[in-house]
């Protein structure tokens, strides 16, 4: 066994806290300047040795690219992440290994690094534990005890109250007694209580009700119903529907709401406000705690959900049995039984073959069918048969599966995967004849792809998203007046013949500009777009005046692109929150500009935003809001000064890839991150 690597195990069954004891120890204060590199990556059941070890990679060694690690053999990345470690000392957690030979296929991965490296897990099976560790005594987290029971509890389902009121404390108790002490079971049923009047009949019901679920129950099936049963009949929709994605996934808050306003699980309020609801709803699952927070924006917005492996189990399990959703994966796929055939959603796991002799059962029935993962997978026919289909999502893409897709008239959901090798991407004109299609959303990382001229027919699009590489528009955009999303396309005619100043639901808009043209065309027409949230706007030189006084939405401001002059304070959005710059060229008195922003509250100034070596925070214009700043890639930078009174609300302060700072003021110590240990700090 080697001294420099030991391994640390926390072992105990589902619902325990085992995940949740591993994020505060991996994110504990204390333990930050300890390592010289972290990750956190989650195993499950659904093993992936290439996802983890391109996950730890990625943790480790952020300048990485993932396409490139795409394309390395499985035993080049053990060699590579071995190199990485060896000289450092490292943090690598684990999270839910199921079986020893998982352990088997990583622990070459990690070397003995510098003296006090470790490896992380958590597991359900002991054996697991002592197998990669005998010398390590594994964790085991006890069960709670009544007060501690009681006091979790209250924190959810009184958020707004120190304690229980006294009138139903002894039902309170009642209650923990049922939960014998198991974390998850006693957080949702304060969930669940959170959303009762706080009265004695009511929370009397609720533990009749346990009572008796707990006949033929274990005590997490018996909770886990009950909570369930008490959902809303739209709420209980969009709680199974997160069953389909593979477990401990990370999903994107913005997918999941285009992807239940698709189905339309949501009350008829209104197409108008449809995603507001759908928000309510995922914010009320939060609450109740049947999904759990991933992760928030640099704002704190919730920006990921994930969901427990134990509610997940659950969703399934329930979700089958009503008839909603079916899943398979790789060991799975034979043929389906007749009984499952006719599920409304399902969901593909992993690389198939001969995929249409096993879906078309399915096709008379199917509203949505989803892929996840699908690797080298073609698609050798055609959706012809698939007539109800509302949701196609993570489609490999090929000319003949998608050539008839137009005649999938229901559908309101179609995301595209590009993952062949062609230069050139040119989607089928047939995507024109979907008339209801609401999102479509591309994503490619090795092709240039081509939206084809008959976009402008999609009268009911809202979110049109490209990811990867930027797309090019050959159509028209001025008939989409829903259109609520436009991310990461490049100008061209369609800027340049004013189609912008049409788009005026337009919330998020993300394009790149190749010519002073556009450029101008842009800026004359944005002034229309009163309900404009988030710009991100990419050119070469930014020479022409931007004017985004009158657009009081307008809270999130990307810009990348030489300023010839930066904007006088009056002319930025009046509630601007968050500003980022890249490739700005500022010198030092445009900080002073920028301290004049009455709501700022997140700057970033990116790769050569900044030329001077000193960055100065004057007092007397001073960020009066301003919780984070994040400097990156200023490669001239030699000392950050801050005169007293400034920026007096910063929470954090981000130094990345600033090779020649050396100075920052002593009282941003504690809010620095992102830094090399080694760093030695001039303070003042």
């Amino acid at each position: 066994m080697d001294p420099c690597r030991r391994v640390v195990s926390i072992v105990g069954m589902g619902g325990l806290g085992k995940t949740t004891l591993a994020k505060k120890l991996y994110n504990h204060c204390d333990l930050k300047y300890k390592f010289d590199c972290k990750a956190f990556v989650y195993v499950s059941n659904d093993y992936s040795r290439r996802d983890t070890l391109q996950g730890i990679i990625a943790a480790t060694s952020p300048d990485c690219n993932m396409e490139d690690l795409k394309k390395l053999a499985e035993e080049t990345l053990v060699l590579k992440l071995h190199e990485l470690l060896k000289e450092r000392r490292y943090l690598v957690v684990l999270d839910d290994i199921w079986e020893t030979e998982v352990w088997d296929s990583m622990q070459f991965a990690f070397p003995s690094g510098k003296l006090g490296s470790k490896v992380m897990l958590t597991t359900r099976n002991k054996e697991v534990a002592l197998y990669a560790d005998v010398m390590s005594k594994p964790i085991e987290p006890r069960f709670l005890t009544q007060d501690e029971s009681l006091e979790l509890f209250c924190k959810k389902a009184f958020p707004e109250m120190d304690k229980m009121p006294s009138d139903l404390e002894k039902l309170g108790r009642d209650m923990m007694a049922k939960c014998g002490g198991l974390p998850l079971a006693v957080v949702v049923l304060g969930g669940l209580l959170s959303k009762k009047r706080k009265i004695a009949e009511e929370w009397r019901r609720v533990l009749e009700n346990i009572n008796w679920r707990l006949i033929d129950q274990d005590r997490v099936s018996a909770i886990l119903g009950l909570s369930y049963n008490d959902l809303p009949f739209h709420l209980k929709s969009c709680f199974l529907y997160l069953g389909l994605f593979p477990e401990d996934s990370s999903i994107s808050k913005t997918k999941l709401i285009h992807l239940w306003v698709a189905e339309g699980f949501l009350p008829q309020q209104g197409e108008e406000v449809a995603e507001g609801v759908a928000e309510n709803c995922l914010n009320e699952l939060v609450d109740r705690c049947m999904i759990q927070v991933g992760t928030l924006t640099s704002l704190g917005n919730l920006k990921t959900v994930r969901m427990h492996d134990v509610l997940r189990e659950f969703s399934i399990s329930k979700g089958r049995e009503e008839s909603f959703l079916e899943i398979y994966s790789g060991q799975e796929i034979e043929s389906p039984k007749s009984q499952r055939t006719k599920c409304r959603r399902l969901a593909i796991h992993g690389e198939h073959d001969n995929l249409y002799v096993f879906l078309k059962p399915y096709a008379p029935y199917l509203r949505s069918l989803l892929f996840f993962n699908m690797g080298d997978s073609k698609l050798d026919f055609v959706f012809k048969d698939f007539k109800l289909l509302k949701v196609l999502d993570g489609v490999p893409f090929s000319s003949r599966a998608l050539s008839a897709v137009g005649n999938l008239i229901p559908l309101k959901y179609l995301g595209v995967l590009l993952e062949t090798y062609m230069d050139k991407i040119d989607l089928p004109r047939s995507i024109g004849k979907l008339k209801n299609l609401q999102t479509l959303e591309v994503t490619t990382f090795k092709n240039r792809q081509c939206f084809p001229d008959v976009i402008w027919k999609l009268k009911n699009l809202r979110h049109l998203v490209v990811k990867g590489r930027i797309a090019v528009m050959d159509s028209r955009l001025d008939f989409l007046n829903n259109l609520r999303t436009l991310k990461w396309v490049k100008g061209g005619r369609w800027i340049e013949d004013g189609c912008l100043a049409s788009l005026t639901n337009l919330r998020r808009l993300k394009i790149v500009l190749d010519t002073q043209e556009e450029l101008n065309s842009v800026v004359s027409n944005i002034e229309r777009l009163h309900c404009l949230e988030s710009l991100f706007l990419t050119s070469a030189t930014l020479t022409t005046a931007i004017r985004l006084s009158h657009l009081e939405h307008l809270h999130k401001l990307y810009l990348t692109g030489s300023l010839m002059k930066l904007p006088d304070p009056h002319q930025f959005p009046p509630n601007l929150v968050k500003l980022s710059l890249s490739h700005s060229n500022l010198e030092e008195d445009s900080i002073v500009k920028l301290g004049r922003l009455p709501n700022l509250k997140m700057l970033f100034l990116g790769f050569d935003s900044y030329t001077g070596t000193k960055l100065v925070f004057s007092s007397s214009e001073g960020f009066p809001q301003l919780h984070i700043l994040h400097l990156y890639l200023l490669d001239d930078l030699k000392e950050l000064i801050v005169e007293e009174g400034a920026m007096m609300k910063l929470k954090n302060l981000n130094i990345d890839h600033c090779p020649r700072l050396r100075k920052i003021p002593e009282r941003f110590k504690l809010l620095t991150t992102h830094l090399l240990k080694e760093r030695k700090w001039d303070l003042y």
